[in-house]
């Protein structure tokens, strides 16, 4: 790899890292920030580099995850791995292979609302999240809400996707030469 590659991949990771932290430390903002990361994973395609963007994707996630005190608790990182750490990857992958855009996004939402439930019931299940105050409609149909609730928020996050590769690729040619 060429040294610029390698300096936007360094870069990128950092950025990844540190918004990882934030969400594994500020709970309330834990989702947000693993939203915000996602953006930098990108960084390297400014070169068409891949390879780069998947080394800024682990380099990141471990760096934060260590940093964290192997932070398991924290929805950052189940959430990083699992999906928004390399689901912009895989867009921009499918993009520039001509792979149907709309097969390409029921594939993306059919993989997010898996995730969706996969989190949910590893909270449950594993970690022993307890469910109370709740009401019981909502207990009842909890996994339908959250099906609901993700299919909204792919639609909004797949676009935000879009919009931010945009926008990164706009001043990322302003600032490098």
């Amino acid at each position: 790899m060429k040294s610029k590659i390698i300096s936007i991949s360094a870069v990128s990771a950092g950025f990844v890292a540190i918004f990882l932290l934030l969400g594994s430390y500020i709970e309330i903002a834990d989702l947000f920030t693993t939203v915000v990361s996602s953006v930098f994973v990108t960084l390297p395609l400014y070169y068409k580099s891949y390879k780069g963007c998947f080394l800024a994707y682990i380099a990141g996630g471990l760096i934060a995850f260590i940093c964290s005190g192997f932070n398991l608790i924290s929805l950052v990182f189940p959430a990083y791995f699992a999906f928004f750490g390399v689901y912009p990857i895989i867009k921009c992958l499918m993009k520039e292979k001509s792979v149907n855009k709309y097969v390409g996004f029921i594939l993306g939402l059919i993989w997010f609302v898996a995730i969706s439930l996969g989190l949910y019931y590893y909270y449950v299940f594993f970690m022993g999240a307890v469910l109370e105050g709740l009401p019981q409609w909502v207990t009842n149909y909890l996994e339908f809400i959250i099906i609901f609730i993700a299919i909204i928020f792919y639609f909004i996050y797949d676009r935000f996707i879009i919009v931010m590769r945009r926008f990164t690729e706009y001043y990322l040619n302003k600032i490098i030469k």
